[in-house]
């Protein structure tokens, strides 16, 4: 018979080893630590970066830890706070959309003048009235 017994001055040893290297999803795991909140995450990238690392090796235990889907998702709203900070806004129904890409304004207009049924025609004709100082916001 194979003894699987470990002694139990070594418990403590392997027990903080363990901690280690799951970091702080095993932290965040514990009844009485509550899980970080996305945007928690969103802020802190590095932190982020590890709780996502040790999600992704080990999905069967972790994938539905809360941190590992906060993480994910502030991963997600990161990208689109860049993206939107690259581009001003994503929504072609905003008026903000057509007079942040003049030239795709202009190609649209143009596409419009042919075919006005086209989708965003209005709002893209309104990007330029406002800033001519012919519409409201």
């Amino acid at each position: 018979m194979i003894q699987t017994s470990c002694p139990v001055q070594a418990l403590p040893v392997l027990l903080a080893l363990v901690v280690a290297a799951t970091g702080p999803v095993a932290a965040q795991g514990t009844p009485s630590t509550a899980p970080r909140t996305v945007s928690w995450y969103a802020d802190h990238p590095q932190t982020r970066a590890q709780v996502q690392l040790a999600c992704f090796d080990d999905p069967g235990r972790l994938g539905r830890d809360p941190d590992c889907v906060n993480a994910q998702a502030a991963s997600v709203e990161v990208a689109l706070r860049d993206a939107r900070s690259r581009t001003g806004t994503m929504d072609p129904n905003d008026p903000a959309f057509w007079s942040s890409d003049p030239e795709n304004r202009q190609s649209k207009l143009i596409l419009c003048r042919r075919n006005p049924g086209l989708n965003y025609c209005e709002v893209a004709k309104r990007s330029l009235l406002i800033e001519a100082g012919q519409a409201a916001r």
